[in-house]
């Protein structure tokens, strides 16, 4: 079972941001015919349940205002044909994380750490032409992706 991600409540419960390795990511696998978007991953992609041992990414954090701010947790899923980026957002009304389904892309060529990274710049240059998101602000939690990979994808989206 996934456990719920864990939200920092002071500095040094971060991993280290300041310092770390430049890195530029190999080319994007051809074909990458992925689908990102909110309610755009086709049903055939999905599981039935909540998705069963996805690999755990990271947590990023938008902080804008006291009272404004965004976590987001992202998770690899491996599905039968598809890798499905999934974010799990908390949910005040029930108190509990929810899941949502927010990009696919199919298995064959594609490995999972390209699945990974890759699925995530695309879904964040989704949200920049659907909402202007910004640079998320810090990293929360580094898992499956390091600080460095994450900061490589920054720099993609957002240069």
């Amino acid at each position: 079972m996934t456990n719920n991600p864990h939200i920092p409540m002071s500095p040094t419960e971060l991993p280290q941001q300041r310092i770390h390795e430049v890195l530029e990511f190999a080319e994007r696998p051809e074909p990458f015919d992925c689908i990102v978007g909110y309610g755009s991953v086709p049903t055939s992609a999905i599981p039935k349940n909540d998705p069963s041992n996805p690999t755990y990414l990271t947590q990023v954090e938008w902080a804008w205002t006291p009272i404004h701010s965004r976590i987001s947790p992202y998770y690899l899923h491996r599905g039968r044909k598809h890798w499905v980026l999934w974010l799990r957002s908390y949910d005040d009304n029930y108190g509990c994380w929810d899941w949502q389904a927010i990009g696919c892309v199919p298995k064959k060529g594609v490995s999972q750490r390209q699945a990974a990274a890759f699925l995530l710049m695309e879904m964040w240059k989704h949200e920049i032409n659907d909402g202007g998101l910004d640079q998320f602000h810090w990293i929360n939690e580094n898992e499956y992706l390091s600080v460095a990979e994450l900061m490589a994808i920054a720099r993609a989206v957002w240069s």
